[in-house]
């Protein structure tokens, strides 16, 4: 099927109603979460810091945006200010007019689902095909996504099929691993074929390093196979200092999706190589209302948001509808803050219960209960309702008042809410709850979530993600660098051994998959004259891009015990996209560069090259449909790490 005749996302083209699918898929997320947050004594501090960050950030914001596009244009990139959405939709175009550009490849991103971009490159005549599962399954269906990190979260296993059969003419088992392999199959060969990648940012620094999160890989060709990356953020992703990104990569990660890091980090400080030369980047800068935001003192902390959806998954309305009730793109209690702002402005603050729990969940602190309040108070809408409910609030504060007017207001309120008169009301109980909590003992919530405040430490054999092993340990007591880092790898879904020596390193990976696709490195040219007396089918990747392979061997920079995630300076050498093209992806690592802390790896990040450097946590993975796991999305289905070192 060709990718023209993708539909375009509608307006709100599914029908509302209680979803158990969303339900469901939130209360998993938030459950991941809190047995996440068990083994992080330090969250509330973190929380503190991000708060911190973020406002620093905003009063400095005019300087390190000019810091940012000058680090950005010596590097060789070149940057780009946007006003509005239609601006940064004709800059956009402008780029891919520049460059020829038919196919354009995205990952996913609330941004350009912000301004409409789909539908402005369809307009052109410029083909596009989100590369995200969870964005190529709404997509096919012309859905606007369901949620901030989990598009298709409204949708389950055998609706996406249907889609599937519909728009790809594909009939595949309704089980999630199956559906997302044919997804891949479909997507991957358009990387190759597109002119122009387009991600989002998760943040950037003034220094011109740019942070980009995902899980399944796509984003990692996205923003390396085609002639063109173009990167589109809006410009409170801003923070202070590459440091201050590591507070973000312990909340953003846990909050959205439970992990304790994503599958991939990429870091993005300069030109990527590619066969025929540097490939061309282009970062956009988007206001949209943000700096009318920025201005308003009583509501700029709604730029604080690190877009984890937490307060989506945790929130009573959203969770009848997902996304799609609220009509915007930002839904739940921060679309409610950014709506009068961000255009098209608009006002939905009726769309909260004042139940507090969003604040309480928020990573960055976020006081989102109290700041819908503050709207409510200047919004003019349902004035008489709110007049109403102010009432009924006085009274219901004083159960005594109650008491005492509710035999009168039962036989005159029935009639209304029956006639239709007080839209909104369900029936009235033949008898108040009152009298019905006096008779009978009351009932817990079931199968609802219930937030855990002590955060209990988790079982043996719970998950901190769909498919993943917690490791079982008492997070009070000290553990070493080598069994934390061998926990956080199988918890990982990965996989660490120690090898000494090139002959032994070859029999090692002889059993793994073949072809064998080895990195042109010195420690790797004496292992592959081992695996040529084994008589193992291998190559060294020297010129061009990698083939398909078995196996993928790099040398890596080094691990980080705390999070089970290996860093890879992938951003160098035509075989820079070798690691994924395989089935299996081995990484070997120097034992001296094994006990990295998270403020380490980021200053090794800052201390490297130009390029792209990632940290790997895992095999890529992806768990949008009805948040099932599955490994290898759009990458290798295995990692495993070695501690290597070479013979005496």
């Amino acid at each position: 099927m060709d990718v023209t005749t993708l539909p375009e996302p509608k307006i709100a083209p599914v029908t509302l109603g209680r979803s158990p699918a969303v339900r469901a898929a939130a209360q998993r997320a938030l459950m991941a979460r809190d047995r996440l947050l068990a083994d992080y004594p330090l969250w509330e501090e973190w929380r503190r810091q991000a708060r911190a960050l973020k406002t620093e950030a905003l009063v400095r914001l005019d300087e390190f945006l000019e810091e940012l596009e000058a680090a950005v244009t010596a590097w060789g990139g070149r940057v780009l200010r946007a006003r509005d959405a239609a601006e940064a939709n004709r800059l956009i175009l402008q780029v891919a007019r520049e460059h020829g550009v038919r196919d354009v490849v995205k990952s996913k991103s609330m941004t350009t689902e912000e301004i409409g971009l789909n539908a402005a490159l369809a307009a052109a005549g410029i083909r596009t095909l989100e590369t995200d599962l969870g964005e190529f399954i709404v997509q096919l269906a012309g859905h606007p996504p369901a949620h901030l990190t989990a598009p298709a979260l409204h949708l389950n296993r055998r609706q996406i099929a249907e889609i599937f059969a519909e728009h790809l003419g594909l009939r595949i088992p309704p089980e999630p691993e199956s559906l997302a392999r044919q997804a891949t199959a479909y997507i991957n060969p358009h990387f190759f074929t597109a002119q122009m990648g387009i991600t989002g940012v998760n943040c950037a620094t003034p220094d011109g390093t740019l942070v980009l999160l995902e899980n399944e890989s796509n984003l990692r060709f996205t923003a390396t196979l085609p002639k063109v990356h173009l990167a589109l953020m809006g410009l409170e992703k801003i923070i202070p200092r590459l440091a201050d990104a590591e507070v973000i990569l312990r909340l953003l990660p846990a909050s959205a999706t439970g992990q304790r890091l994503t599958a991939l980090v990429h870091f993005i400080r300069g030109l990527k190589p590619q066969p025929r030369g540097l490939q061309a980047f282009y970062l956009v800068i988007l206001d949209n209302g943000r700096r009318r935001l920025a201005a308003d003192p009583e509501m700029i902390e709604a730029l604080y948001c690190l877009r984890c959806g937490a307060c989506l998954n945790i929130c009573p309305i959203f969770q009848v509808g997902a996304a799609h009730l609220y009509g915007r793109v930002y839904p739940g209690a921060i679309g409610i803050l950014l709506a009068p702002y961000l255009a098209p402005t608009g006002d939905i603050s009726d769309l909260c219960t004042q139940c507090g729990a969003c604040q309480e969940i928020c990573p960055a602190g976020l006081r989102l209960t109290e700041k819908i309040r503050a709207l409510r108070r200047h919004s003019p809408r349902f004035r008489q309702l709110r007049l109403l409910s102010a009432a009924a609030g006085l009274v219901l504060s004083r159960p005594w008042w109650y008491r005492g007017l509710e035999p009168a207001w039962r036989p005159l309120a029935g009639p209304l809410v029956r006639r239709g008169a007080l839209p909104g009301f369900a029936a009235l109980a033949p008898v108040n709850f009152h009298r019905q909590a006096q008779g009978r003992p009351s009932r817990g919530l079931g199968r609802e979530y219930r937030p855990n405040p002590a955060l209990m430490s988790p079982k043996p054999g719970l998950s901190t993600f769909p498919g993943e092993k917690a490791p079982g340990h008492d997070p009070r007591e000290p553990v070493s660098p080598a069994t934390q880092l061998a926990a956080r790898l199988q918890e990982a879904s990965a996989s660490l051994e120690q090898v000494r020596g090139p002959a032994a390193l070859a029999r090692h990976l002889s059993a793994a998959p073949q072809p064998l696709g080895l990195e042109d490195h010195p420690w790797l040219r004496a292992v592959a004259m081992e695996l040529d007396k084994l008589e193992v089918r291998h190559c060294l990747v020297t010129d061009d891009w990698a083939p398909e392979l078995g196996t993928a061997v790099t040398v890596a920079l080094g691990a980080i015990p705390e999070t089970g995630s290996i860093l890879v300076d992938s951003g160098r050498g035509p075989a820079s996209v070798l690691p994924f093209r395989a089935q299996k992806h081995v990484l070997l690592v120097p034992p001296n560069r094994a006990e990295l802390s998270l403020a380490q790896a980021l200053a090794l990040v800052q201390s490297r090259g130009p390029g792209l450097v990632s940290w790997l946590t895992g095999p890529s993975r992806t768990a949008d449909i009805e948040k099932v796991l599955v490994l290898g999305a759009q990458g290798p289905m295995s990692l495993e790490m070695i501690l290597y070192q070479e013979e005496d």
